[in-house]
Parts: C-alpha cells; structure tokens; sequence
C-alpha cells in the first residue's frame, strides 16, 4: 500500500454515509492505491457485494435474498420491449440480486463485458445462496443480445468528437461508469436533440451518483462544459 491516508479518512467519512458508499470508496481507492492484478481485484469486488449482503444495506427480497437498489432500476414491466424473450430471461436471472438496470445504461459493445462480470459474481453465489442460478449458454446469448440491442450508442475512444476542446472532459467524466455516448441519437420530442436544459437535469443526476460512490464531482463550470459539448450542432 503506498498511501494508506484514504482508509484513515474513510473512518471519519463514514459517519455520515452508508456501509454501501463506504463500499464503493474502498474499491475504489483500494484499486488507486494498490499494484494488484485483474483477477485480484475482482476477487475484492466480490467479497464487497457479499459485505453488502451481510450488512444489510441493501433492500429485502425475500426470506434468504436481499435486492441491491440500482439508481434508476427498472422492474420487468417496465423494461423496453418487456415481452420479448430477452427482456423476460433478463429480468428473470438478474433480479434476484438487484433491482433491473436500464438497458440505456451502457453501450452495446460494452454490454457484453459487464454481463460476463455478473456471471463472475453469479458463480459465486449459485448454489449457495437460494433462488440464484446460472443461465444456460442460450439464455445467456439472448440476454445480451437483448442488452445490446436496447443500449445506447458509444463514442469510439480516438472518435473525432473527443477531439474537439470540450472532449477531453466528457471522457473523463463520462466514461468512469460507461461509454461516451454519442449526443446525436439523443433527440428531444419534436426536435434533432436534447435542449441544454434537458441535458443539465441528466448531468446533474448523473453528479448526484458520482457523489454517491465517492468520485469526484463535477463542478458548475465542468457541468456547462459538458453540456455545451452535447448539445452543439455539428
């Protein structure tokens, strides 16, 4: 550990925050502070999600399962397309655990490394915690193909757009939790896209979660700097 100062002040920020924001501030500064491999680090990730279970931080399911509350978690009825095989094999497997994350809430070609990381934590855990399994190989397949078929669409990592002044910033923002979308496919009711003031409630929120998890939040002038990269016509 080269600078042990974030757990020492973790004692001093957890009075006022939840055993799940200290959760994700642990992970977080673990993996800064720490020269440890992937499949290490994914080992941490999962040992913290069954601290949650045992904590009791998250929201009761039933008799042996508690569900994790995603921000902006969907139910089965009200996922996209929520008749379609997909939709259904989705909910089915990956609500036992948490609440259903949106399906717009990653890229399609970033959906189906995030779902290979839940059937990490899927393994763990089927068997010996009751109402979890694993999905077939089949179930699997439709599930993120479904994913993908609803998520939204990401920047490259070299786009153009990212080039432009303001890029810089909405990649370092943007992309701690997902792709960089593209603004273009983002169109307002009745117009070619979202207005500045649609985009600002959507940063904000999305500012109220990074505080949440313990990152770095974005301040007035970050927030208008990204929000003038949305929405300017190209």
């Amino acid at each position: 550990m080269n600078d042990p100062s974030p757990f020492f002040d973790m004692r001093q920020w957890r009075k006022s925050y939840t055993k799940l924001d200290a959760g994700y501030f642990l992970i977080f500064n673990f993996k800064r502070g720490c020269d440890m491999n992937s499949v290490y680090l994914r080992q941490l990730t999962v040992a913290v999600v069954l601290l949650f279970f045992a904590c009791g931080t998250a929201v009761a399911w039933d008799e042996n399962i508690k569900q994790v509350a995603i921000p902006g978690g969907l139910t089965a009825d009200t996922l996209p397309d929520a008749k379609s095989k997909g939709a259904k094999l989705f909910a089915s497997y990956c609500s036992r655990c948490h609440s259903l994350p949106s399906p717009r809430m990653h890229s399609t070609s970033d959906w189906a490394m995030r779902f290979e990381k839940m059937m990490d934590h899927v393994k763990l855990l089927a068997g010996t915690v009751p109402g979890i399994k694993m999905p077939a190989e089949n179930e699997k397949r439709e599930i993120v193909s479904y994913l993908q078929k609803m998520g939204f669409i990401g920047l490259a990592e070299y786009a153009p757009l990212l080039t432009e002044p303001e890029g810089f910033k909405v990649a370092w923002f943007c992309s701690a939790c997902h792709a960089v979308p593209d603004p273009i496919q983002f169109p307002a009711k009745g117009a070619t896209q979202l207005s500045a003031k649609e985009w600002h409630l959507i940063i904000d929120r999305m500012n109220a979660y990074r505080k949440k998890q313990g990152r770095e939040v974005m301040s007035d002038a970050d927030n208008k700097t990204i929000v003038d990269f949305l929405v300017k016509k190209r």
